[in-house]
């Protein structure tokens, strides 16, 4: 039996590759966050499911698992950085999140060529 995927399954990872340059072009806000972050408190990023930047939350660490549903997309992203990570520390993070959402597409798209 050959296992198919939904199409959304199949768009995810075409999506989250975008999602990840939407982030990209957020770095100087996610920055200006984790300058004003004290040491008990986490910087959320968000990107909404429609591929729109979310906005940059200040939330406190011990609070997080309450407060990440307050502010993520259900079918969105968010991401975590912490207070005083510096604009090159944030920019390879995007980059390796973008690097790992390309290989993540590619991957999918060459099982899905392969199924057809």
């Amino acid at each position: 039996m050959v296992h198919t995927f939904s199409k959304e399954a199949l768009a995810r990872p075409s999506q989250t590759l975008q999602a990840a340059g939407v982030l990209r072009g957020q770095i100087e806000a996610i920055h200006r966050a984790a300058e004003d972050a004290r040491e008990d408190e986490l910087v959320i990023a968000v990107v909404q499911d429609d591929l729109s930047f979310g906005g940059v939350w200040i939330v406190a660490r011990d609070r997080l698992v309450q407060q990440l549903p307050l502010v993520e997309d259900q079918s969105g992203w968010s991401f975590t950085f912490p207070p005083g990570i510096s604009l090159a520390q944030i920019e390879e993070r995007c980059l390796e999140f973008t690097r790992v959402s390309l290989k993540r597409w590619q991957a999918m798209d060459h099982w899905a060529n392969r199924q057809q």
